[in-house]
């Protein structure tokens, strides 16, 4: 008997969503760090296939950050509803930045997650130094660094994968298309949004199958250390918590102090998206709830968070700004390296070009903070192994934040809905793009 297509298409759906059931995912990843401890030979031998997964993720993400990036600024710029409040929105954006970079540095200084460390963490941290040394700072200071962002050969950035230099030109174009309104800017922008689906379409393929692929990259990865490392990375994440519980705190007294009212029942109406993109590691979960709750709770015209939250889950990541800052510093105590005033700077500076628009976590992230870590002199092979082992348990706390961020950039930019928008706004999808 011939199964009805109805039948097997039902039983299709039920398959990929229990691969993308957030417990399924967890259980991969504990999967992963027991084979990694227990079976370090299988581990091993899964480690290349789970490496060609993860190096599919980041051949799609690219473009994704690309294409998102210049539709999402040419897009509030074409927009009514968004048009009459961009320069407010664009000065808030890029003050607000400086916030997470700042948490993320100092409270690196305060709670020192390098350092202090246990006999045997200091031992197993010392053995991975020993694989990796220490690499030479780049020459040239802040300003040699700033020269890296401006691309003077756009086609050798995108070739050599220098993911600063690319966020500055997409963001240059987004602003040059916006600013220019005829048939063959639309026709541009037409076929922008073509390759970002394009590309959404791979990835939406390619994560199907994150819980599998995860467990074969970590379970690689954790063959390569050893469990006194993994003990080790203990104090990283509680300082990265109690940093963003910082955060988290001062976007929320920021958006109560935007919207006015009694401070714990108006910041208790937050919990319900937030607690969303916790539990779940993805802002998208959270984004009809957020939408709902601006527009009811907040009196925020529904027309411009249905255009500012969905660009700012690609463009405004505070957690990924604040993770980049945090983690520079956690692997500059580990190496011992003195960081001198410019070095901050080059630190803060480069976490936010390259943390603003971070998309994925985990070792997706690896290009993303190379070129932050070669100025500083940390080799990117010890950032592999921090991200890899502790996504799990941190990328929640950098979506919470990255959620609660855009949130406190509408209401501040859109003023309880007070500069109303004449026309309504077409209907915005984006599909899921968070590891």
């Amino acid at each position: 008997m011939i199964e009805p297509s109805a039948v097997r298409l039902s039983k299709r759906m039920n398959i990929k969503k229990l691969l993308l059931d957030p417990k399924t995912v967890l259980a991969a990843v504990v999967g992963g760090f027991l084979i990694g401890l227990f079976f370090s030979p299988l581990g091993l031998t899964l480690f290349p296939l789970g490496s060609l997964y993860i190096a599919f993720l980041s051949m799609c993400l690219l473009p994704i950050l690309i294409t998102a990036i210049i539709n999402g600024i040419a897009g509030l710029l074409r927009d009514v509803n968004t048009r009459p409040i961009f320069k407010n929105m664009a000065l808030l954006y890029a003050v607000g930045l400086i916030i997470p970079c700042i948490i993320g540095i100092g409270s690196a200084l305060l709670l020192q997650p390098g350092g202090d460390l246990g006999p045997e963490a200091q031992k197993s941290i010392g053995a991975l130094i020993t694989a990796a040394p220490p690499e030479p700072k780049a020459e040239g200071g802040i300003f040699g660094f700033l020269l890296q962002v401006i691309p003077t050969n756009v086609f050798e950035a995108l070739s050599s994968n220098d993911v600063m230099a690319i966020v500055f030109l997409s963001v240059c174009i987004g602003l040059a298309i916006g600013a220019i309104d005829n048939r063959e800017t639309d026709q541009i922008l037409s076929l922008v949004k073509a390759i970002y689906d394009v590309f959404m379409q791979l990835y939406r393929w390619g994560i199907v199958i994150l819980a599998p692929g995860l467990l074969l990259f970590i379970a690689g990865v954790v063959a390569q250390i050893d469990a006194e490392t993994l003990l080790a990375l203990t104090k990283f994440v509680i300082d990265f918590y109690i940093g963003g519980a910082i955060l988290m705190v001062i976007l929320m007294l920021l958006f109560w102090r935007a919207v006015r009212g009694p401070l714990l029942p108006t910041l208790g109406r937050l919990s319900n998206p937030n607690m969303l993109a916790f539990m779940t590691n993805n802002p998208i979960v959270a984004l009809p709830a957020t939408l709902d709750m601006l527009e009811q709770d907040y009196g925020v015209d529904r027309r411009v968070p249905d255009l500012v939250i969905p660009f700012g889950i690609f463009a405004n990541q505070h957690g990924a700004v604040f993770l980049l800052s945090f983690l520079t510093m956690y692997l500059a105590q580990i190496y011992v390296i003195d960081l001198a005033l410019q070095d901050y700077a080059i630190i803060a500076i480069g976490s936010i070009i390259a943390g603003a628009t971070a998309v994925g976590g985990g070792p997706v992230l690896i290009p993303t903070v190379a070129p932050l870590l070669g100025v500083v002199g940390i080799p990117t092979s010890m950032a592999l192994v921090v991200l890899s082992t502790t996504d799990n348990l941190i990328g929640p706390v950098r979506t919470a934040t990255s959620l609660q961020a855009n949130i406190t950039l509408t209401v501040m930019a859109a003023r309880r809905g007070k500069e109303k928008p004449e026309a309504p706004a077409a209907p915005v999808h984006f599909q899921e793009n968070h590891i």
